[in-house]
């Protein structure tokens, strides 16, 4: 007893054609007519599905390809276009396991066999990569906790010097020492005075014989304020306005944009915010862009966190910026053509993720 392929429906030993479905029987013959049959019929769809891919709509192109599967579950080349698929969306686990099927419906395929090696090469070299940062995420801290004790320990030490100088401040302000040479001076009685005192005038009024002028008193302008130095932008401040000119071009343009990096985890953060009311998909879309601009103007960045800033009404009624979410998205969950990605569909690719209840943006 044989069943139909596409339908599973039983068949008799010489049938040709399911009399369920209508569709020929290839499986364990070598009919070149029911081969190139079955190829008119899935051909064009998996091409269809295949285009898909390479325009970045991976679940459509994963939605058709499960449809040929599900009608034709032998079909070696539907299994390797899904490895391709899932291998483009740097999904290497699940690539590997459908290049694995593919081998198994076909042993001989060397090109499915050379997509099989390439793609364990990838997945060994990305474990090397994860322990190497974890490596270089330990050394991060302990000379992040290294820092924290040498200004422990100096800061320590600077209150200690204050204190040794204000007790010996103190002690020198206390008086003079027992023993110590006291100068002190003395006046003379009047009557012991030989000099002459002048007569003082009957009438005040009347001017003397000479006038001494009073001195003139001299006004002295203020110092002039100094001018303010215009403060050098950083690195962070110029990578921010090229991804601020990069959201321009897709006409994107939040209200606040900034940009911290961390060269030593290759990491980066970009904070974004609009002072106005702004949809969700808006927010979506300008974290989203963010992060694709950063991955192409840094190639060493493999993960971007994004933090979404919306207004809110304080209790005594002013307008005040709270956080809304924050999301990883790191560089290979990010498709070749990002804008074409629908909003709806980017919240999906978000790692880590936290939405502020209260601002409830959650999808």
């Amino acid at each position: 007893m044989k069943f139909c392929d596409h339908c599973l429906a039983p068949l008799s030993q010489d049938a040709t054609h399911c009399p369920e479905c209508g569709l020929p029987v290839t499986s364990g013959t070598d009919d070149p007519l029911l081969i190139a049959e079955e190829e008119r019929l899935v051909n064009p769809r998996l091409a269809h599905a295949n285009l898909l891919r390479m325009r970045g709509k991976w679940e459509d192109a994963i939605r058709a390809c499960s449809e040929v599967l599900r009608q034709f579950p032998n079909n070696v080349h539907a299994h390797a276009l899904m490895g391709d698929i899932y291998r483009d969306q740097g999904n290497l686990e699940e690539a590997a396991q459908w290049y694995k099927l593919a081998l198994d419906l076909a042993p001989d395929s060397a090109v499915d066999r050379r997509r099989l090696e390439q793609v364990q090469q990838e997945l060994q070299i990305r474990q090397q990569a994860q322990s190497q940062s974890q490596e270089v995420e330990h050394l991060h801290r302990q000379a992040r906790a290294l820092r924290i004790f040498s200004a422990s320990v100096i800061a320590l030490a600077i209150l200690i010097a204050i204190g040794i100088t204000w007790a010996f401040q103190s002690r020198i302000a206390g008086g003079p020492a027992t023993g110590s040479l006291s100068i002190t001076t003395s006046r003379l009685p009047a009557q012991a005075s030989t000099t002459p005192s002048l007569p003082v005038p009957e009438d005040r009024s009347e001017p003397g014989p000479a006038s001494v002028a009073e001195p003139a008193v001299q006004s002295v302008a203020p110092p002039e304020k100094p001018k303010p130095e215009n403060r050098p932008r950083s690195e962070d401040d110029l990578l921010a306005d090229r991804i601020v000119e990069w959201l321009r071009q897709h006409e994107v343009k939040p209200t606040m944009l900034s940009v911290v990096v961390d060269p030593l985890a290759s990491h980066l953060l970009i904070s974004f915010g609009y002072t106005g009311e702004v949809s969700r998909d808006v927010l979506y879309r300008t974290a989203w862009l963010s992060a694709a601009a950063a991955f192409a103007i840094q190639p060493g960045t493999q993960t971007v966190r994004v933090r979404c800033l919306v207004p809110s009404n304080a209790p005594d009624g002013q307008k005040v910026m709270i956080l809304g979410f924050v999301a990883d998205i790191p560089r290979k969950q990010m498709p070749p053509q990002p804008a074409d990605t629908p909003a709806r569909d980017i919240p999906a690719f978000f790692q880590n993720v936290y939405y502020n209840p209260v601002a409830g943006l959650t999808p």
